[in-house]
């Protein structure tokens, strides 16, 4: 990837995080990470992120209000969301992408697998 991408990765678990800062920024991404969807919305208006991994059982601010919030807002509405989360069920997936999220990734993941698969997001929304 030729020019940087800022992933935000909005996720309660902060050992996560660090994982995932850790995979994605050897692929040469920026990571910015927030432990709540409080903070994710603050950050995602400000830093203006390439893509966001959403978490969604999160306290106080599900990942679903997140995404709503992210979706109705004209400063953000443009960023991309994948969904990332432990919630398996199609059911879950279906709905995600009807709220507007581009991809659904679920936990726990495989490294390269998790790696290749948010290189191929920020390809298609580049």
């Amino acid at each position: 990837m030729a020019k940087k991408v800022t992933v935000l990765v909005i996720d309660d678990n902060p050992d996560l995080l660090d994982i995932v800062d850790g995979i994605l920024s050897e692929c040469g991404i920026v990571v910015a990470k927030a432990l709540s969807g409080e903070s994710g919305l603050s950050v995602a208006r400000s830093l203006q992120p390439g893509l966001i991994l959403l978490d969604l059982n999160m306290p106080r601010m599900d990942g679903w209000e997140v995404l709503k919030l992210l979706k109705a807002a004209p400063e953000t509405r443009h960023i991309p969301v994948a969904i990332f989360s432990v919630r398996t069920d199609m059911k879950d997936k279906m709905f995600g992408i009807q709220r507007g999220a581009i991809d659904y990734i679920s936990k726990p993941f495989e490294y390269n697998d998790f790696a290749q698969r948010v290189k191929r997001i920020i390809a298609q929304v580049s």
